[in-house]
């Protein structure tokens, strides 16, 4: 249930380069979509193809007929990777790769295979209200062990919050964390909170929830400035980061 992962979850490549002639003056992806598990075609997911500055090259949707398909065009060669949503909340990221001049690849995409509540959640980017802490929720209880051996460091947490603002805890996951008793400690405060939850068309959605702990000491300058994030110092000092 705290299993730790990165931010950015790495996808392997099933199949690696193949070069085919290309049709035409552009850098094409031919891809397949799979289970992580089963390794079966996964259709209706949307692919994008992003380039190293973030800027969205092409998008498709897999074909739910023909084994999961997909091609995505790029109209000049750089480093890419393609960005994956199964279902509403699904999103994982392959690892970056190079597209040579007028090259057409073919590559087999893996997704991991996503829980039903995430599955079925909304990214923050797809509602009209997102999720907000509210003030009065537990606040993270620094680690006594860390505390003596004055350790700091930063927890980065993902979860799903439901449509009556309770944290769906098995899809909690560690994204980020300096210490696993940090994490600990998040997860602690998350089983107890209660949140603000997202609304979309005026009406109360699932959302997949970042937060994120800053643990330090004294008046050590804040490491993070994420909009739902805690900044706890040893002794009790407790701020919300802005």
């Amino acid at each position: 249930m705290t299993s730790m992962t990165t931010a950015r979850i790495a996808l392997p490549f099933a199949v690696a380069f193949t070069v085919l002639p290309a049709p035409c003056k552009a850098q094409t992806v031919q891809g397949i979509l799979v289970s992580e598990k089963t390794r079966q075609p996964i259709g209706n997911a949307r692919v994008l193809l992003v380039d190293s500055l973030g800027r969205v090259a092409s998008e498709a949707v897999t074909d739910t007929g023909l084994a999961g398909a997909f091609y995505l065009t790029a109209e000049v060669p750089g480093r890419y990777e393609v960005r994956i949503l199964v279902g509403r909340g699904g999103l994982s990221f392959s690892p970056r790769f190079s597209l040579d001049s007028n090259q057409v690849v073919e590559k087999t995409f893996v997704a991991p295979d996503w829980p039903k509540e995430i599955l079925e959640a909304y990214l923050p980017d797809d509602v009209a209200k997102p999720v907000a802490l509210l003030r009065d929720m537990p606040r993270p209880r620094y680690p006594d062990r860390l505390r003596a051996r004055r350790r700091a460091g930063v927890a980065h947490v993902r979860f799903v919050v439901d449509s009556e603002g309770r944290p769906v805890i098995p899809t909690f996951q560690v994204i980020e964390s300096d210490d696993q008793m940090f994490s600990q400690a998040v997860l602690t405060c998350v089983t107890q909170s209660r949140f603000a939850p997202a609304e979309r068309d005026g009406v109360p959605v699932p959302q997949i929830f970042d937060f994120t702990v800053d643990f330090g000491f004294g008046d050590a300058p804040p490491k993070i400035s994420v909009k739902n994030g805690v900044i706890v110092r040893a002794l009790g000092v407790i701020r919300w980061s802005p």
